[in-house]
């Protein structure tokens, strides 16, 4: 594995999966010791939280796309369309 920490911004998606599969590939291999197998259980944590905010963030992203690009439904006015007054 290489020094770029779990909650590093710069981490890709991809990349925090990888070293997420990384981390449980050698808890189940059960070559470590307890401290170490605490250690990356650990590390494991903050890639498997580093992987949710960056699909949170993409699916954030995704649905303002969708409700910019699509027309309103039938009876609901239009997203820019200010609220009424009262």
């Amino acid at each position: 594995m290489s020094d770029a920490a779990p909650g590093d911004p710069a981490l890709t998606f991809e990349e925090a999966l990888r070293r997420l599969d990384e981390v449980v590939t050698r808890l189940e291999g059960g070559e470590v010791g307890l401290e170490e197998a605490v250690a990356l259980f650990e590390q494991g944590q903050a890639y498997l939280a580093a992987c949710r905010e960056r699909l949170a963030v993409a699916q954030r992203r995704i649905e303002e796309l969708t409700a910019e690009s699509l027309p309103a439904p039938p009876g609901e006015p239009p997203a820019e369309a200010a609220e009424p007054p009262f």
